[in-house]
Protein backbone atom coordinates (compact mmCIF):
# COMPACT_ATOMS: atom_id res chain seq x y z
CA UNK A 1 0.00 0.00 0.00
CA UNK A 2 3.28 2.29 0.87
CA UNK A 3 4.79 1.57 -2.12
CA UNK A 4 1.47 1.88 -4.23
CA UNK A 5 0.78 5.72 -2.58
CA UNK A 6 4.79 6.16 -3.45
CA UNK A 7 4.09 5.68 -6.89
CA UNK A 8 1.02 7.81 -7.06
CA UNK A 9 2.59 10.32 -5.64
CA UNK A 10 5.28 10.42 -7.75
CA UNK A 11 3.47 10.20 -11.02
CA UNK A 12 1.40 12.95 -10.05
CA UNK A 13 4.70 14.98 -9.09
CA UNK A 14 5.89 14.04 -12.46
CA UNK A 15 2.53 14.96 -14.16
CA UNK A 16 2.65 18.63 -12.38
CA UNK A 17 6.67 19.16 -13.58
CA UNK A 18 5.64 18.44 -16.76
CA UNK A 19 3.20 20.39 -17.00
CA UNK A 20 5.16 23.41 -14.91
CA UNK A 21 7.92 22.76 -17.54
CA UNK A 22 5.70 22.89 -20.73
CA UNK A 23 3.73 26.21 -19.33
CA UNK A 24 7.63 27.94 -18.76
CA UNK A 25 8.08 27.78 -22.32
CA UNK A 26 5.14 30.84 -22.51
CA UNK A 27 6.90 34.47 -22.14
CA UNK A 28 4.56 36.62 -19.44
CA UNK A 29 4.99 39.99 -19.39
CA UNK A 30 3.47 42.33 -16.38
CA UNK A 31 3.02 46.26 -17.12
CA UNK A 32 0.77 48.49 -15.52
CA UNK A 33 0.48 52.80 -15.32
CA UNK A 34 -1.06 54.81 -13.86
CA UNK A 35 -2.58 58.60 -15.19
CA UNK A 36 -3.54 60.91 -12.29
CA UNK A 37 -5.43 64.19 -13.16
CA UNK A 38 -5.96 67.54 -12.28
CA UNK A 39 -9.05 69.45 -14.04
CA UNK A 40 -10.22 73.13 -14.27
CA UNK A 41 -13.61 73.81 -15.71
CA UNK A 42 -15.31 77.45 -16.48
CA UNK A 43 -18.65 76.65 -17.82
CA UNK A 44 -21.92 78.29 -18.74
CA UNK A 45 -24.15 74.94 -17.57
CA UNK A 46 -23.06 72.88 -15.04
CA UNK A 47 -24.85 69.78 -13.67
CA UNK A 48 -22.40 66.74 -15.09
CA UNK A 49 -19.10 67.86 -14.63
CA UNK A 50 -16.34 67.94 -13.77
CA UNK A 51 -17.37 64.36 -12.73
CA UNK A 52 -14.56 61.74 -12.71
CA UNK A 53 -15.70 58.22 -13.14
CA UNK A 54 -19.01 58.86 -15.35
CA UNK A 55 -21.44 59.85 -12.25
CA UNK A 56 -23.68 62.19 -12.85
CA UNK A 57 -22.85 65.71 -10.40
CA UNK A 58 -24.71 68.01 -8.66
CA UNK A 59 -26.60 71.26 -9.95
CA UNK A 60 -24.12 73.65 -8.95
CA UNK A 61 -20.64 72.26 -8.86
CA UNK A 62 -17.24 73.36 -7.51
CA UNK A 63 -14.95 74.10 -11.00
CA UNK A 64 -11.86 71.47 -10.29
CA UNK A 65 -11.90 67.93 -9.19
CA UNK A 66 -9.35 65.06 -9.33
CA UNK A 67 -9.32 62.19 -11.74
CA UNK A 68 -7.50 59.35 -11.43
CA UNK A 69 -6.77 55.65 -13.63
CA UNK A 70 -5.44 52.83 -13.06
CA UNK A 71 -4.49 49.76 -14.59
CA UNK A 72 -2.36 45.97 -14.44
CA UNK A 73 -1.79 44.20 -17.65
CA UNK A 74 -1.02 40.57 -18.55
CA UNK A 75 0.61 39.70 -21.64
CA UNK A 76 1.23 35.84 -22.41
CA UNK A 77 2.42 34.68 -25.58
CA UNK A 78 4.33 31.57 -26.82
CA UNK A 79 4.09 29.23 -30.45
CA UNK A 80 2.81 25.50 -31.05
CA UNK A 81 4.58 23.36 -32.97
CA UNK A 82 3.34 23.76 -36.25
CA UNK A 83 3.92 27.44 -35.87
CA UNK A 84 0.37 29.72 -34.77
CA UNK A 85 1.52 32.53 -32.19
CA UNK A 86 -0.99 32.89 -30.04
CA UNK A 87 -1.35 35.79 -27.35
CA UNK A 88 -3.27 36.27 -24.51
CA UNK A 89 -3.74 39.51 -22.91
CA UNK A 90 -6.16 41.01 -19.84
CA UNK A 91 -6.30 44.44 -18.86
CA UNK A 92 -7.42 44.85 -15.57
CA UNK A 93 -8.60 47.95 -13.47
CA UNK A 94 -7.05 48.78 -10.39
CA UNK A 95 -8.41 51.77 -8.93
CA UNK A 96 -9.85 51.57 -5.54
CA UNK A 97 -13.18 51.82 -6.39
CA UNK A 98 -15.94 51.03 -3.72
CA UNK A 99 -18.37 49.60 -5.78
CA UNK A 100 -22.25 49.74 -5.10
CA UNK A 101 -23.51 51.72 -2.45
CA UNK A 102 -20.22 53.28 -1.91
CA UNK A 103 -19.52 57.00 -0.86
CA UNK A 104 -16.75 57.82 -3.04
CA UNK A 105 -19.01 59.02 -5.90
CA UNK A 106 -18.29 55.73 -7.70
CA UNK A 107 -21.79 53.90 -6.66
CA UNK A 108 -25.07 52.10 -7.69
CA UNK A 109 -23.49 50.30 -10.10
CA UNK A 110 -20.88 53.23 -12.00
CA UNK A 111 -18.09 51.62 -10.47
CA UNK A 112 -15.95 50.59 -13.08
CA UNK A 113 -15.47 47.14 -14.83
CA UNK A 114 -12.50 44.73 -13.56
CA UNK A 115 -11.23 44.82 -16.83
CA UNK A 116 -11.70 46.87 -20.07
CA UNK A 117 -10.81 44.25 -22.67
CA UNK A 118 -9.36 40.08 -22.27
CA UNK A 119 -8.51 38.40 -25.61
CA UNK A 120 -6.55 35.68 -27.17
CA UNK A 121 -4.95 36.47 -30.54
CA UNK A 122 -3.37 33.41 -32.79
CA UNK A 123 -1.61 34.49 -35.56
CA UNK A 124 0.14 32.89 -38.44
CA UNK A 125 1.25 33.08 -42.26
CA UNK A 126 -3.09 33.70 -42.85
CA UNK A 127 -3.28 37.05 -40.63
CA UNK A 128 -4.98 37.07 -37.20
CA UNK A 129 -7.50 35.62 -35.54
CA UNK A 130 -8.80 37.38 -32.18
CA UNK A 131 -11.64 36.43 -30.00
CA UNK A 132 -12.55 37.92 -26.67
CA UNK A 133 -13.93 41.25 -25.32
CA UNK A 134 -12.20 43.94 -26.67
CA UNK A 135 -13.31 47.13 -29.12
CA UNK A 136 -14.03 46.01 -33.30
CA UNK A 137 -10.91 46.21 -35.34
CA UNK A 138 -11.30 49.98 -36.52
CA UNK A 139 -10.85 51.30 -32.89
CA UNK A 140 -6.97 50.48 -33.88
CA UNK A 141 -7.12 50.89 -37.51
CA UNK A 142 -8.39 54.02 -38.67
CA UNK A 143 -6.34 57.46 -38.75
CA UNK A 144 -7.37 60.93 -37.39
CA UNK A 145 -6.24 63.79 -34.83
CA UNK A 146 -5.72 61.82 -32.21
CA UNK A 147 -2.88 59.57 -34.08
CA UNK A 148 -1.10 63.07 -35.08
CA UNK A 149 -1.53 64.62 -31.51
CA UNK A 150 -0.16 61.34 -29.66
CA UNK A 151 0.98 61.26 -26.43
CA UNK A 152 1.14 64.74 -26.18
CA UNK A 153 -1.64 66.37 -23.15
CA UNK A 154 -4.61 63.10 -23.27
CA UNK A 155 -4.97 63.19 -27.16
CA UNK A 156 -6.72 66.30 -27.42
CA UNK A 157 -10.12 66.23 -28.68
CA UNK A 158 -10.11 62.90 -28.75
CA UNK A 159 -8.70 62.70 -25.30
CA UNK A 160 -9.91 63.41 -22.01
CA UNK A 161 -11.74 66.49 -22.16
CA UNK A 162 -15.05 65.08 -22.18
CA UNK A 163 -14.90 64.06 -18.69
CA UNK A 164 -14.90 67.58 -17.22
CA UNK A 165 -16.94 69.26 -19.21
CA UNK A 166 -20.72 69.07 -19.80
CA UNK A 167 -21.28 67.89 -23.29
CA UNK A 168 -24.31 66.53 -23.19
CA UNK A 169 -26.77 69.42 -21.66
CA UNK A 170 -28.71 69.85 -24.79
CA UNK A 171 -31.70 67.98 -25.04
CA UNK A 172 -31.76 65.32 -27.75
CA UNK A 173 -28.02 65.56 -28.69
CA UNK A 174 -25.86 62.78 -29.24
CA UNK A 175 -22.60 63.26 -29.58
CA UNK A 176 -19.69 61.68 -29.38
CA UNK A 177 -17.21 61.92 -26.23
CA UNK A 178 -14.27 61.15 -28.89
CA UNK A 179 -13.46 61.29 -32.43
CA UNK A 180 -14.84 57.73 -32.77
CA UNK A 181 -17.62 55.93 -34.92
CA UNK A 182 -20.83 54.34 -33.26
CA UNK A 183 -19.69 50.98 -32.01
CA UNK A 184 -20.35 48.37 -29.75
CA UNK A 185 -17.83 49.06 -26.99
CA UNK A 186 -16.04 46.05 -24.97
CA UNK A 187 -17.98 43.25 -25.51
CA UNK A 188 -16.94 39.81 -27.13
CA UNK A 189 -16.28 39.52 -29.87
CA UNK A 190 -14.75 37.45 -33.23
CA UNK A 191 -12.23 39.25 -35.40
CA UNK A 192 -10.16 38.98 -38.00
CA UNK A 193 -6.67 41.09 -39.78
CA UNK A 194 -5.38 40.11 -42.72
CA UNK A 195 -1.61 40.19 -43.31
CA UNK A 196 -0.05 43.59 -44.42
CA UNK A 197 -0.11 43.38 -48.43
CA UNK A 198 1.67 46.08 -50.66
CA UNK A 199 1.12 48.36 -47.71
CA UNK A 200 -2.74 47.01 -47.58
CA UNK A 201 -4.56 45.55 -44.45
CA UNK A 202 -7.82 44.92 -43.82
CA UNK A 203 -10.01 43.77 -40.85
CA UNK A 204 -13.71 42.69 -39.82
CA UNK A 205 -15.37 41.72 -36.62
CA UNK A 206 -18.72 40.44 -35.53
CA UNK A 207 -20.42 40.04 -32.11
CA UNK A 208 -24.26 39.11 -30.95
CA UNK A 209 -24.62 42.41 -29.11
CA UNK A 210 -23.04 45.22 -27.49
CA UNK A 211 -23.62 43.70 -23.61
CA UNK A 212 -22.61 40.52 -24.76
CA UNK A 213 -19.68 39.28 -22.34
CA UNK A 214 -19.35 35.62 -23.42
CA UNK A 215 -21.05 34.22 -20.27
CA UNK A 216 -24.73 34.94 -21.18
CA UNK A 217 -27.29 34.56 -23.85
CA UNK A 218 -29.09 38.11 -24.09
CA UNK A 219 -32.79 39.23 -24.67
CA UNK A 220 -34.11 39.09 -28.11
CA UNK A 221 -37.68 40.71 -27.11
CA UNK A 222 -39.07 43.11 -29.46
CA UNK A 223 -40.11 44.92 -26.62
CA UNK A 224 -36.47 45.54 -25.78
CA UNK A 225 -34.66 47.67 -27.96
CA UNK A 226 -31.09 46.30 -27.50
CA UNK A 227 -28.64 46.93 -30.88
CA UNK A 228 -27.38 43.25 -32.19
CA UNK A 229 -25.60 41.45 -34.57
CA UNK A 230 -22.41 43.96 -34.75
CA UNK A 231 -20.27 43.79 -37.85
CA UNK A 232 -17.84 45.78 -38.55
CA UNK A 233 -14.69 46.04 -41.09
CA UNK A 234 -11.87 48.26 -41.97
CA UNK A 235 -9.32 48.77 -44.12
CA UNK A 236 -5.56 50.52 -44.14
CA UNK A 237 -3.17 51.60 -46.51
CA UNK A 238 0.38 52.18 -44.81
CA UNK A 239 3.14 53.59 -47.27
CA UNK A 240 6.40 55.78 -47.23
CA UNK A 241 7.32 58.20 -50.30
CA UNK A 242 11.05 59.66 -50.27
CA UNK A 243 10.54 60.05 -46.33
CA UNK A 244 6.89 60.92 -46.36
CA UNK A 245 4.75 58.52 -43.90
CA UNK A 246 1.35 58.35 -45.47
CA UNK A 247 -1.59 56.65 -44.01
CA UNK A 248 -5.31 56.21 -45.10
CA UNK A 249 -8.38 54.38 -43.55
CA UNK A 250 -11.72 53.86 -44.51
CA UNK A 251 -14.32 51.65 -41.92
CA UNK A 252 -18.15 50.94 -41.81
CA UNK A 253 -20.12 49.57 -39.24
CA UNK A 254 -23.43 47.95 -39.26
CA UNK A 255 -26.58 46.40 -36.85
CA UNK A 256 -29.68 45.64 -36.65
CA UNK A 257 -32.44 46.06 -33.82
CA UNK A 258 -34.50 43.84 -31.56
CA UNK A 259 -36.93 46.63 -31.03
CA UNK A 260 -38.49 46.92 -34.90
CA UNK A 261 -39.43 50.27 -33.90
CA UNK A 262 -35.87 51.20 -33.59
CA UNK A 263 -33.70 51.93 -36.45
CA UNK A 264 -31.03 49.59 -37.83
CA UNK A 265 -27.60 51.15 -37.51
CA UNK A 266 -24.99 51.97 -39.72
CA UNK A 267 -22.00 54.50 -39.59
CA UNK A 268 -18.59 55.10 -40.92
CA UNK A 269 -15.47 57.05 -41.19
CA UNK A 270 -12.84 57.64 -43.59
CA UNK A 271 -9.18 58.82 -41.98
CA UNK A 272 -5.93 59.95 -42.88
CA UNK A 273 -2.64 60.49 -41.15
CA UNK A 274 0.79 62.35 -42.80
CA UNK A 275 4.08 62.49 -41.32
CA UNK A 276 7.26 64.13 -42.42
CA UNK A 277 10.36 64.32 -39.79
CA UNK A 278 8.54 65.07 -36.30
CA UNK A 279 5.47 66.56 -37.57
CA UNK A 280 2.00 64.72 -37.99
CA UNK A 281 -1.10 65.39 -39.54
CA UNK A 282 -4.40 63.63 -38.88
CA UNK A 283 -7.79 64.01 -39.74
CA UNK A 284 -10.97 62.23 -40.16
CA UNK A 285 -14.66 62.18 -41.17
CA UNK A 286 -17.35 59.80 -39.90
CA UNK A 287 -21.10 59.81 -40.49
CA UNK A 288 -23.86 57.91 -39.33
CA UNK A 289 -26.14 57.33 -42.16
CA UNK A 290 -28.96 55.48 -39.99
CA UNK A 291 -28.75 56.26 -36.39
CA UNK A 292 -28.98 52.98 -34.24
CA UNK A 293 -30.31 54.85 -31.09
CA UNK A 294 -32.92 56.47 -32.95
CA UNK A 295 -36.97 55.06 -33.87
CA UNK A 296 -37.73 54.46 -37.18
CA UNK A 297 -40.30 57.25 -37.31
CA UNK A 298 -38.03 60.03 -36.02
CA UNK A 299 -37.01 62.69 -38.44
CA UNK A 300 -33.68 65.30 -38.77
CA UNK A 301 -31.77 61.85 -37.09
CA UNK A 302 -28.40 63.43 -38.98
CA UNK A 303 -25.01 63.05 -37.67
CA UNK A 304 -21.36 64.08 -38.76
CA UNK A 305 -18.14 64.85 -37.06
CA UNK A 306 -14.72 65.58 -38.42
CA UNK A 307 -12.00 66.56 -36.84
CA UNK A 308 -8.09 67.84 -37.51
CA UNK A 309 -4.79 67.77 -35.72
CA UNK A 310 -1.37 68.18 -35.66
CA UNK A 311 1.51 66.99 -32.83
CA UNK A 312 4.97 67.27 -33.37
CA UNK A 313 7.96 66.26 -30.98
CA UNK A 314 11.01 67.41 -30.22
CA UNK A 315 13.31 65.62 -27.94
CA UNK A 316 11.31 64.79 -24.43
CA UNK A 317 8.39 67.09 -25.81
CA UNK A 318 5.26 66.10 -27.60
CA UNK A 319 3.30 68.83 -28.17
CA UNK A 320 -0.27 69.29 -30.35
CA UNK A 321 -3.25 71.36 -31.38
CA UNK A 322 -6.76 70.00 -32.66
CA UNK A 323 -10.56 70.38 -33.26
CA UNK A 324 -13.35 68.88 -34.13
CA UNK A 325 -16.45 69.80 -34.89
CA UNK A 326 -20.22 67.50 -34.54
CA UNK A 327 -23.56 67.86 -35.56
CA UNK A 328 -26.65 66.21 -34.94
CA UNK A 329 -30.26 67.02 -36.63
CA UNK A 330 -32.34 67.78 -33.85
CA UNK A 331 -34.77 65.20 -33.48
CA UNK A 332 -37.80 65.30 -34.57
CA UNK A 333 -37.49 69.52 -35.74
CA UNK A 334 -38.64 70.26 -39.30
CA UNK A 335 -35.03 71.79 -39.70
CA UNK A 336 -32.00 72.43 -37.29
CA UNK A 337 -28.84 71.05 -36.02
CA UNK A 338 -27.36 71.28 -32.25
CA UNK A 339 -23.83 71.38 -32.82
CA UNK A 340 -20.77 71.15 -30.86
CA UNK A 341 -17.12 72.47 -31.32
CA UNK A 342 -14.69 71.17 -29.43
CA UNK A 343 -10.63 72.66 -29.43
CA UNK A 344 -7.20 71.65 -28.17
CA UNK A 345 -3.79 72.82 -27.24
CA UNK A 346 -1.76 69.87 -26.09
CA UNK A 347 1.67 69.50 -24.61
CA UNK A 348 3.59 66.32 -22.38
CA UNK A 349 7.01 66.58 -21.22
CA UNK A 350 8.93 62.73 -20.80
CA UNK A 351 10.97 62.23 -18.27
CA UNK A 352 12.32 58.66 -19.30
CA UNK A 353 11.64 55.62 -16.95
CA UNK A 354 7.99 55.40 -18.42
CA UNK A 355 7.11 58.80 -16.36
CA UNK A 356 5.49 61.85 -17.81
CA UNK A 357 3.95 65.52 -16.92
CA UNK A 358 1.49 67.01 -19.59
CA UNK A 359 -1.19 69.71 -19.88
CA UNK A 360 -3.93 70.52 -21.67
CA UNK A 361 -6.17 73.68 -22.67
CA UNK A 362 -9.73 72.66 -24.12
CA UNK A 363 -12.14 75.13 -25.37
CA UNK A 364 -16.00 73.69 -26.05
CA UNK A 365 -19.15 74.96 -27.35
CA UNK A 366 -22.64 73.20 -27.86
CA UNK A 367 -25.76 74.98 -29.64
CA UNK A 368 -29.37 73.85 -29.69
CA UNK A 369 -30.38 73.99 -33.26
CA UNK A 370 -34.40 74.41 -31.16
CA UNK A 371 -34.86 77.82 -30.64
CA UNK A 372 -36.74 76.41 -27.76
CA UNK A 373 -33.50 75.35 -26.41
CA UNK A 374 -31.22 77.60 -26.66
CA UNK A 375 -30.40 78.16 -23.13
CA UNK A 376 -29.39 75.01 -22.29
CA UNK A 377 -26.29 75.35 -24.55
CA UNK A 378 -22.82 75.45 -23.20
CA UNK A 379 -20.07 77.29 -23.34
CA UNK A 380 -16.32 76.36 -21.56
CA UNK A 381 -12.70 76.25 -21.10
CA UNK A 382 -10.95 73.67 -18.75
CA UNK A 383 -7.35 73.08 -18.03
CA UNK A 384 -6.13 69.35 -17.20
CA UNK A 385 -2.61 68.66 -15.93
CA UNK A 386 -1.37 65.16 -14.31
CA UNK A 387 0.76 63.02 -14.48
CA UNK A 388 1.39 59.31 -15.70
CA UNK A 389 3.76 56.51 -15.67
CA UNK A 390 3.39 53.57 -17.70
CA UNK A 391 6.00 50.33 -17.70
Amino acid sequence: MKKSLLSTTAIVGAALLTTQQASAAAKVDIGGGMDFQVGWTSQDREGWSPTPGGVIGPATERGYSVFQRTFIQINASDTTDNGIKWEFKVKLNADADGGPGASNGLKNGKARDASDSVTLALSDAWGQVIVGADHPVYDRMTFGSGEAVGTAGTGGVDGNWARWFNYKSISNQRFEDGATTHDSTTSSKIQYVTPRIEGFQAGVTYNPDSITIGRFRSTDAPTQTLEKDWWAGAVTYVNNFSGIDVAFSGDIEENSNTNPQSRNGLSGSLGSLIGYGDWKLGARVSRKFRDGETLSTDTNTSFTMYDVGVGYVIGPWALGVSYMHEDVGTINMPTGKDTQDTAALSGSYNLGGGLSLYSELFWNKDKAGNPASAKSANEGTGLISGVRVKF
